[in-house]
């Protein structure tokens, strides 16, 4: 007998960001130095007041079964932080306790979507999200980000996309890969264009700490018509460096809370109590030891100098990212392929970039580079990028 797995799963496919940081071990482990500006993890430790917290909440002896949606101090918390942070009042009873933003994801879109739904997402975006919704049987499509709108949403295209069956329209800003911020201009023309219609948004917000040049996130929850369409889902892992900490949360309006907390018990029965104690003095205490202030500063840093660095050189080029940690770098000038400048420059000068491709067919021509990576990596990295731009003139005639 051949056991088979399952058609749903026949479009699953490895992360390309983790085979090549696989490959870029197996290449430091032969010797060959490597600059990464591939994970999206920043290189700041947890700051100490969150890991003294996790240390008091295992010798208070937080160590039972939580509730499915968390304990009500931490859900209190996110409220807190939205009200505070974001101008936006949320009742305790509208957050779940999910396993990271990936779980949310997983969670938001299997709850909802059918087999013969669609749900319009980003291109390029992180890939979970057409991933989920094929595993759901749900026809995914896609609007496109583009450089020459500075990575805002073409929403004559986005109406295009609309039909009876549409469910959802996922919206990620800022945004994983290209480091745009939806405006709240933009976003209104969203909500113009979903209207009365039977359709909701799943925001991902986990990146909403991280902006810069006075730039303040919106939240779709934030435009009065889609306050009760809007799933936000956020976490800790990028703005606390907390990525292996695997808890983030879901804010649903109370209409939608039933079967995404009774769907979360049966995914994951709940996160480690004394993870969420930890979260909610995270969340609580922010304001006192601004430990994402200085992170994001740092970012900032970084940001400012690749993106003059990348604007200096001629077969490089970027626009300066609003938010999140990444640079879209475009190297269409190259004349190679996402793919094929992402291994000639590893191969060549020891530097790994993920490919533009990977987020979607309109990456092609971009690379990601993730300025989580220290500014000693940034500097060295950028001397290498400047002789590989000198060395193309020899490749590009």
């Amino acid at each position: 007998m051949t056991l088979r797995k399952a058609h749903r799963l026949d479009n699953l496919t490895f992360s390309k960001i983790r085979m090549t940081s696989k490959l870029m071990d197996e290449l430091e482990a032969s010797g060959k130095e490597i600059v990464r500006f591939t994970y999206g993890q920043p290189d700041f430790p947890t700051p100490q007041y969150i890991v003294d917290a996790c240390k008091k909440a295992l010798d208070d002896g937080f160590t039972t079964y939580p509730d499915y949606c968390g304990p009500l101090n931490f859900r209190q918390a996110v409220c807190d932080k939205y009200e505070r942070e974001n101008g936006l009042k949320f009742d305790a009873d509208q957050v779940i306790s999910t396993c990271g933003a990936a779980q949310a994801a997983y969670l938001v879109l299997t709850t909802f979507l059918d087999p013969g739904d669609e749900v319009i997402i980003p291109n390029p975006m992180y890939n979970i999200y057409k991933i989920i919704g094929q595993i759901c049987g749900a026809t995914v499509k896609e609007y496109a980000l583009k450089e020459e709108n500075d990575f805002q949403i073409d929403t004559k295209e986005l109406a295009g996309l609309i039909t009876d069956k549409t469910k959802m329209i996922v919206i990620c800003s800022p945004s994983n890969p290209v480091g745009g911020v939806l405006t709240k201009e933009n976003l209104q023309a969203v909500a113009d264009i979903v209207g009365d219609k039977d359709i909701f948004i799943c925001s991902d917000e986990i990146y909403e700490r991280l902006t810069y040049d006075g730039v303040e996130p919106v939240s779709p929850a934030s435009i009065p018509s889609l306050r009760e369409k809007t799933i936000i889902i956020n976490g800790f892992s990028k703005a606390f460096a907390m990525t292996g900490w695997r808890f983030g949360y879901v804010i649903t309006p109370k209409e939608f809370w039933e079967p995404l907390y009774l769907h979360a018990g049966h995914q994951v029965s709940g996160i480690p109590a004394f993870v969420l104690e930890a979260g909610a003095v995270a969340l609580n205490d922010e304001p006192k030891y601004k430990t994402v202030e200085m992170m994001r500063q740092s970012f900032d840093e970084r940001r400012q100098f690749l993106v003059k660095e990348i604007n200096s050189m001629k077969h490089f080029s970027c626009l300066t990212p609003k938010g999140a940690f990444y640079i879209f770098m475009n190297i269409k000038k190259t004349g190679m392929t996402s793919d094929e400048f992402c291994d000639w420059l590893v191969q060549n000068y020891g530097i790994a970039m993920i490919t533009g491709s990977c987020f979607g067919s309109e990456g092609e021509g971009f690379v990601r580079i993730s300025y989580a990576s220290s500014m000693e990596e940034c500097k060295k990295a950028m001397v290498l990028l400047h002789q590989a731009d000198k060395d193309l003139d020899e490749i590009v005639k």
